[in-house]
């Protein structure tokens, strides 16, 4: 099966996924935060890909809906 999407199909199946990704590394710091199983690397590796994820995020999407999509998905750090 071969499909074909449009640019703007591309896009939002990639704010899609990466949507769902920093959601579960956000979780990944909640969880060692409870229950310490990261090492600092791990913590740190962590913390970077949701930052480079949050900044991707900052590219792709208009500048209002990022802002409030950082609003209430977004890391303090």
């Amino acid at each position: 099966m071969k499909l074909k999407l449009k640019p703007c199909q591309v896009e939002q199946v990639a704010v899609t996924y990466l949507d769902q990704m920093h959601h579960e590394l956000k979780n990944e710091l909640v969880a060692n935060d409870i229950d310490p199983y990261l090492d600092s690397t791990g913590v740190v590796d962590v913390t970077r890909s949701i930052i480079a994820i949050e900044v991707i995020m900052r590219e792709l999407m208009f500048e209002d809906v990022y802002f409030i999509w950082k609003l209430e998905n977004g890391v303090e750090l």
